[in-house]
């Protein structure tokens, strides 16, 4: 089962890719007790664990990415979402492993 942040991370980023809105860039950040916590900020984003040391990156999502997959689109218009949430999938799997091939 997906992670309420995880899924809050991959849906503001398919609204913002579909409609090409670059006001934002898309964070989201893993807590030392598993949460995953999705912010969307215009600035740069810091989060703590409650302990006070940093929470771990897990995805970042720039409005540079935002343009590039919205121009892909016009390439997949007959499965618009399911392909976005492949790519985010595979973006989050690539953003967390150095050595994988994206």
């Amino acid at each position: 089962m997906m992670n309420n942040g995880k899924e809050a991370f991959i849906q503001a980023c398919t609204d913002a890719i579909t409609t090409l809105d670059t006001s934002s860039t898309h964070y989201l950040y893993e807590l030392k007790s598993g949460e995953q916590v999705y912010q969307a900020r215009h600035d740069l984003c810091f989060m703590q664990n409650e302990d006070g040391s940093p929470a771990k990156l897990i995805g970042l999502f720039e409005p540079s990415f935002i343009r590039s997959y919205h121009v892909e689109l016009s390439n997949h218009l007959d499965h618009v979402k399911t392909w976005i949430n492949q790519e985010l999938e595979e973006f989050l799997i690539a953003f967390n492993n150095p050595d994988y091939e994206f």
